[in-house]
């Protein structure tokens, strides 16, 4: 998968709602409605090349 598209579904997961136990209220991509944030965020970790901490962090100082 390319890193473009991981950015566009990272970009698009943060227009899910998450209820009061971390699941997300809707169904996203390959993710059930129910399934944990934490679960979509490991997955996410998995597959940037340097994980989902520095893709973030990247992003903000870029943004910012």
């Amino acid at each position: 998968m390319e890193i473009a598209e991981l950015e566009k579904m990272w970009e698009e997961f943060g227009d899910i709602p998450i209820n009061d136990i971390d699941e997300i209220e809707f169904g996203f991509y390959c993710w059930e409605k129910g399934t944990s944030r934490f679960d979509i965020w490991h997955w996410f970790d998995e597959k940037l090349p340097n994980g989902i901490a520095e893709y973030v962090i990247y992003s903000i100082e870029t943004k910012g």
